[in-house]
């Protein structure tokens, strides 16, 4: 799903429209992303944890030219989904709006990562 699905599924969930619908998804983006730079982690309870993680600097290798160079450090995102959200991403579909099924994970699915 990408946002303009999710924002299509937040309006109708709503019976808003689709501009109501991305102003609320973007407030609560930007709330989520000002909550990481300041606090570095933001729980929502029964969806999960975003923490904010840090990267120290490494030694790279420039793939062009295959020089030496040293990545910077930086700061990335990360996601722990909560136990509620792990058990519905578990669960087989019943038909009922919000719940879908679990694709079963393959040998060639695990290689793909």
């Amino acid at each position: 799903m990408n946002k303009s699905e999710l924002v299509e599924r937040i309006a109708s969930s709503l019976g808003s429209t689709r501009a109501e619908a991305n102003t609320c998804l973007e407030a609560v983006l930007d709330n989520i992303a000002q909550g990481l730079a300041e606090e570095g982690r933001v729980k929502i309870s029964g969806f999960g944890s975003f923490v904010r993680r840090h990267r120290a600097a490494r030694d790279g290798t420039k793939p062009s030219t295959g020089e030496p160079i040293v990545i910077p450090e930086s700061y990335t995102c990360g996601f722990r989904a909560a136990p509620a959200l792990r058990e519905r991403m578990g669960e087989r579909s019943t038909g009922l709006p919000g719940q879908f099924e679990a694709k079963p994970r393959t040998r060639q699915d695990a290689h793909r990562f």
